[in-house]
C-alpha cells in the first residue's frame, strides 16, 4: 500500500474554526470528517507546529477535496 502525506500548519487550523493552540484536538475530528465526507480512512497526527494526514494515495484527490471543504488547505 502506497501512502501519501498531507502536512498542514497548525497556525492554519484558525481559519477552519480550530484551535491552532491545541492541535492534537484537531486530529480525530479531521479523520472522522474525511471517514464521512469522502470514505477516506486517514491517520492524522499533530505536533506543535503541523498536522499530519497520512492517506492512501488512490484516496488523495478525495481527500484533498474534502480537506479543501473543511477549510484547511
Amino acid at each position: 500500500m502506497r501512502t501519501s502525506t498531507i502536512r498542514i500548519a497548525a497556525q492554519d487550523l484558525a481559519k477552519a474554526g480550530f484551535n491552532a493552540n491545541r492541535p492534537y484536538e484537531a486530529c480525530d475530528l479531521i479523520a472522522i470528517a474525511l471517514d464521512d465526507k469522502a470514505a477516506v480512512k486517514a491517520r492524522v497526527n499533530a505536533d506543535s507546529m503541523t498536522l499530519t494526514v497520512e492517506v492512501n494515495t488512490n484516496q488523495l484527490l478525495d481527500a484533498a477535496n474534502t480537506l479543501r471543504e473543511l477549510g484547511l488547505i
